[in-house]
């Protein structure tokens, strides 16, 4: 049996070993290493990387059913965090679940929850899987969040946005002219 193979007979929980040689060819992109953009490095250690308490992990988590806490709590305390970096004015969330809501929503509590992409507030969007509708909604202000992003990575890379990071699971585009166009391969 090959590798490949041995890797996609396991369980869905053993198949966390299969990130591993993902983790170790991403290794040289983790804490910022190799990001000479001041905005990209801030947004990496303050943001993406950020091991502080913030004052509402603790109720949030409290949501969260114990299996949850092991897969999804730091992709979720991610997103409180963007929420809470990009006070949005809307939050758009056309595909997303009560758990992302309720991450983002704390995160920014001035922030609008929305279905529908319209206005040009500035938006932070979710999306599960790619919806050019929502993308062409989207202004200079917005932040795009694409969940699944292994399996949709060709379209992400194709995005409009000017500064992209790639944290494997998880896409994040920022779409603000005055920052270079950069694609970053984060290790997260």
């Amino acid at each position: 049996m090959s590798c490949t193979g041995f890797l996609l007979s396991l369980s869905p929980g053993m198949r966390k070993i299969g990130s591993i040689p993902v983790w170790i060819r991403r290794f040289r992109h983790r804490q910022g290493y190799g990001v000479h953009s001041p905005f990209a490095f801030h947004f990496l250690q303050d943001i993406v990387y950020e091991k502080a308490p913030y004052y509402a992990y603790r109720e949030l988590d409290s949501h969260l059913v114990w299996s949850q806490r092991l897969r999804q709590r730091r992709g979720l305390r991610l997103l409180f965090r963007l929420s809470n970096y990009a006070q949005p004015h809307r939050l758009l969330l056309p595909q997303g679940t009560a758990l992302e809501a309720l991450y983002l929503q704390e995160g920014c509590r001035s922030a609008r929850l929305c279905q529908e992409a319209t206005g040009a507030d500035r938006t932070l969007c979710y999306l599960k899987r790619p919806d050019e509708d929502v993308l062409n909604a989207l202004n200079n202000d917005s932040v795009l969040v694409l969940d699944d992003l292994h399996h949709n990575r060709q379209w992400f890379r194709d995005l409009k946005a000017v500064v992209k990071f790639d944290l494997y699971d998880l896409g994040i585009a920022f779409f603000n002219p005055k920052y270079n166009e950069q694609y970053y391969i984060v290790n997260f």
